[in-house]
């Protein structure tokens, strides 16, 4: 036998002839079989080159090239990986680290693409390219702060583009990329980054279920993503403390570094009204991250609250990091075709002592727009303060620096004190929430003068009309009044005199039917009607209206016999102006109520121009300024601006109510594509006695929470999360998330419409008329808003008519949407929804609503819901100054829950609602104490009230305090109640 070892030498060859040797491939035919797409093959080749042959490391790399081509992203990360360990040898940049990662991220694996870009910025960390990959993928995942170095790299190298410049000028903005996420989340479904961006766009886009879902997942899997714990503690700020500290235990030690956990800890701070600690956490936050505009303005405002030193500063930079986002909309609104906007962008920067941005800003100017003489002026002025060593923001301007605030007690103080006790339940557990649009409701059809033979809308076409609630004729049952529009010929400046179309009022029969008294209350139509507002401006004891016009608005007084007389010549109304809403409210605490008319557009052609075939924007038109009109007191008014200097508002809806100003009410006013309102009101000692001072943007309330400005229409107010502070619900223009002003100490609101919940099932709608109303009677107020677009969409894949939305509260200012299948087929019905006005129609004790709709008959919504909890009304008549009591503010105790409320006027959306105050009392059956604080400064106390009825109430007059059932207009009882 063979010998097993001979006979395998013989058959290698061994001993024999040898074979020829095999030739090694060329870096041609590697190259060759890449062209024809034959990735194998290139692999192949590349194997069989020598590691000491000096194609080796070129072949290798091709190699890991036709790996990831051909979807074999392992194979191809281990073969750049080998490149990029022969490069380490032999002291060259290891750039197979960097191809490594293109392959990865290609493949949607993008954690391990990130991991390998660092690691191969170890070794090359001035490689510009690696920084922008690095940039997006921490943008894209909501990790802001992550992506500074990166960003900071690319504009010190002068490579950055200006989508680059953007971001990283306002790194508060969202990086919105969920297509290619989603698409990324289909090949690479596991990929945490993949994960947390999803989870980031869900919390940017409102969807707070979702993203908490998200969160939740990942900080379980990933304890250590500091980024998914900012986002995820974000969200815990308005749920139950326990779980907002169950979190706060749970995070890691690398927390403390991070701005956006320090943020939220300064928002769970400023929940619980611990300014002090609030202040230091945000204090903290721009310590770590001095362009953080969102800590920023939250500092600025509680920095105020404790009337601390540095807070003017702090205003002043915050004002100008708003302005910052708004010059960069800009900038990507023009697509970068208009120099004017880089200059103020590059200015702003440079005052900021953010130089080396606003150089790379100036480069760019100067490459874009070579006519353009201020970016060479720019270069020069910051060229010689370009050192390496200069901080993204300088010393001098670096506010954290400049005022150490480390002094103010810390966030662990908060975790020594016991957590809030949850409130009690007073929820009915059986209500199931309902309402029915009656048949018997107002015969009324709002006519917007629309040309059906002309396509587009006019300016006027879209605002349609509003609807005021009144007892005109003192029997205790609301009735309704409708501003009505008419007809207006295309290309006519001004309408013509109403014809058959007339406003019309609608008197309550028992709760049963609407019918048109029009005629015999002798109401004369004067004009193309807008909102309207029922308010007693003489103090007669029998309410008025006020119907605000496109042109001069026109006052109606209520002659108590159930008629009504114009005054508007003999009360001295000349103004000329589009009133949208209006209200009936003392401003000056003289006694004499006052007129307030919040005006939108003017210019020329502003009746007539329709724009490219469609409605225009109202940014097409200048803004009217508002008007205010003092009462003399007798009967007559002095047409004064309320704001000097004079600012156009481009006014939607307004809301007079108290604000720390006791007697005195200020006005919040819904902007159109501007800043919006809050005239804090002042009394100056002299003959008017009144300053209104626009505080909108300390206050909180001037924009949503990016610092933009909203198209902001109607405005809802109440106590939307139980703290006893009114706050504002405000609706917008189709994508755009409504805004959700949540009031917390010293007068301040923080914008929680995604916390709330309210910001993805706004964001498809054009909504206009609002309101608060407590539909089951559980102690929660919740919303009711309608809708519908401006123009008729529909040949767009658009939309024109638009269903009305419920809301139902939650508890806690948080809201979940009800569909119609739940609470009724009107939420179904799709109409052009504008005014909307609250009151109990039928006097069950459930809030109904009615609205005005353009084209359509007018509803009447009445609330239907069975198993309801308790509830208590309460009407008010001053004795002190105004008979209407605007700015009374209500406190009811049943228990151990106390609600408080306060009755204002203007109403939102060209609205005016019954002047009534609902309780809902959930299972409470007794009212243990009920106390009216008066605008006069007076106080009435009332105790031991039964549920199920109205309490009305006047000032300093134990006898006045009656008792009705609320299904007859007698007095039942008579209580004794006691002044203070």
């Amino acid at each position: 036998m063979v010998p097993f070892v001979v006979a395998l030498a013989a058959f290698c060859g061994c001993g024999g002839k040898s074979a020829p040797p095999v030739p090694v491939p060329t870096l041609a035919e590697v190259r060759a079989a890449l062209a024809n797409r034959d990735f194998d093959r290139v692999e192949q080749l590349a194997s069989r080159i020598p590691r000491a042959n000096a194609d080796w490391m070129t072949a290798t790399s091709i190699a890991g090239e036709a790996a990831a081509k051909a979807g074999r992203t392992d194979d191809a990360v281990r073969h750049y990986r080998t490149v990029a360990q022969r490069q380490l040898q032999t002291r060259k940049p290891p750039l197979g680290l960097f191809y490594a990662a293109e392959a990865c991220r290609d493949a949607a694996r993008l954690s391990d693409a990130e991991l390998l870009y660092r690691q191969f910025l170890v070794s090359a960390p001035n490689h510009t390219l690696t920084h922008e990959r690095l940039a997006f993928l921490t943008s894209v995942s909501g990790r802001r702060w992550e992506s500074v170095p990166h960003y900071w790299a690319l504009v010190r190298s002068g490579t950055a583009t200006v989508e680059e410049l953007v971001l990283f000028a306002d790194l508060d903005r969202p990086v919105e990329q969920r297509p290619y996420l989603e698409d990324c989340e289909r090949k690479s479904p596991g990929d945490w980054i993949v994960q947390l961006g999803l989870a980031a766009h869900a919390l940017w886009d409102g969807e707070s279920s979702n993203a908490m879902d998200r969160l939740k997942a990942i900080v379980s899997a990933m304890p250590e993503s500091v980024a998914a714990q900012a986002m995820l503690g974000e969200l815990l700020v308005n749920q139950p403390d326990r779980e907002f500290l169950d979190w706060h235990r749970r995070l890691p030690p690398t927390a403390e570094d991070d701005p956006d956990i320090w943020y939220v800890r300064g928002l769970w701070a400023r929940k619980r009204d611990r300014s002090a600690v609030a202040a230091r956490c945000f204090w903290e936050a721009i310590r770590r991250a001095p362009t953080n505009r969102r800590a920023m303005f939250q500092w600025g405002q509680v920095l105020r609250s404790l009337d601390h030193p540095a807070s003017e500063a702090v205003e002043s930079r915050s004002r100008e990091l708003i302005e910052l986002t708004q010059f960069i909309d800009s900038v990507l609104r023009t697509e970068s075709r208009r120099d004017e906007p880089f200059q103020k962008v590059a200015t702003l920067l440079e005052r900021m002592g953010r130089i080396w941005e606003a150089g790379a800003w100036g480069v760019v100017a100067r490459n874009q727009f070579p006519a353009a003489a201020w970016p060479p002026e720019l270069l020069t002025r910051v060229a010689g303060r370009l050192d390496p060593q200069l901080p993204l923001v300088v010393d001098g301007e670096n506010l954290a620096l400049r005022y150490d605030l480390s002094a103010l007690p810390g966030f662990d103080s908060l975790l020594t004190s016991p957590a809030e006790p949850p409130s009690p339940d007073v929820r009915s557990p059986v209500a199931a929430i309902r309402f029915e649009e009656t048949t018997n409701g107002p015969d009324f059809l709002y006519a917007n003068g629309a040309d059906p033979a002309t396509p587009g809308a006019r300016q006027f076409e879209q605002t349609g009309g509003g609807v005021a609630v009144l007892d005109f004729d003192g029997d205790r049952w609301p009735d309704l009044f409708f501003p009505q529009g008419g007809v207006w010929p295309t290309g006519e400046n001004v309408p013509p005199p109403p014809g058959a179309l007339t406003d019309r009022l609608f008197r309550n029969v028992g709760g049963q039917a609407a019918v048109d008294i029009t005629a015999a209350a002798h109401l004369v139509d004067r004009g193309f009607g807008q909102g309207a507002a029922a308010g007693d401006f003489d103090n007669d004891g029998f309410p008025d209206l006020y119907v605000a016009h496109v042109g001069r608005n026109q006052l109606l007084h209520n002659n108590g016999d159930g008629t009504f007389s114009d005054v508007t010549d003999a009360a001295g109304l000349t103004a000329d102006d589009w009133t949208t809403s209006c209200a009936i409210v003392d401003l000056n605490a003289d006694g004499f109520p006052d007129l307030y008319d919040v005006n939108y557009l003017t210019g020329p052609r502003v009746n007539e121009v329709i724009c490219d075939g469609k409605a225009c924007s109202p940014s097409a038109f200048a803004g009217a300024p508002d008007r205010l009109l003092l009462s003399r007191g007798d009967g007559t008014f002095e047409l004064v601006d309320p704001l000097s200097p004079e600012i156009d508002g481009k006014g939607l809806g307004v809301v007079a109510f108290d604000w720390q100003e006791r007697g005195r009410p200020s006005l919040f006013i819904a902007n159109d594509q501007v800043p919006n309102f809050l005239l804090r009101n002042h009394s100056t000692g002299d003959r008017r006695n009144i300053r209104l001072d626009d505080e909108a943007f300390i206050s909180g309330v001037a924009f949503n929470q990016d610092g933009l400005a909203m198209a902001s229409m109607g405005i809802a107010a109440d106590d939307a999360d139980g703290d006893g502070r009114i706050d504002f619900y405000v609706t917008t223009f189709k994508d755009e998330a409504s805004l959700l002003f949540v009031q917390d100490a010293a007068g301040l609101f923080v914008e929680r419409a995604t916390p709330a919940g309210l910001r993805s099932a706004t964001w498809p709608f054009v909504g206009w008329g609002t309101q608060f109303l407590d539909a089951d009677c559980d102690g929660r107020p919740d919303l009711v808003a309608v809708n519908g677009h401006v123009d008729d969409y529909r040949d767009q894949n658009g939309e024109y008519h638009m269903r009305p939305q419920f809301f139902r509260n939650l508890d806690g200012g948080r809201f979940e949407e009800l569909a119609a299948a739940q609470i009724g087929p009107f939420f179904d019905h799709k109409r052009l929804g504008r005014g909307l006005s609250r009151l109990d129609w039928n006097r069950d004790g459930l809030m109904d609503f009615a609205v005005s709709n353009i084209g359509d008959r007018a509803s009447l919504v009445l609330n239907t819901t069975g198993q309801a909890g308790h509830r208590i009304a309460v009407r008010l008549t001053a004795r002190q100054g105004a008979r209407d009591a605007i700015g009374s503010v209500v406190d009811v105790r049943a228990g151990d829950r106390t609600w408080r409320k306060q009755l204002v006027a203007g109403d939102g959306y060209m609205a005016s609602n019954e002047r009534l105050l609902q309780f809902g009392l959930g299972e409470a059956t007794e009212v243990t104490e009920l106390t009216v604080h008066w605008p006069s400064g007076t106080t009435s106390t009332v105790q031991r009230l039964p549920a199920e009825g109205t309490l009305e109430l006047v000032e300093s007059a134990a006898a006045g305090i009656v008792w009705s059932d609320p299904q007859s207009p007698e007095v039942i009882a008579v209580t004794t109640g006691r002044e203070r």
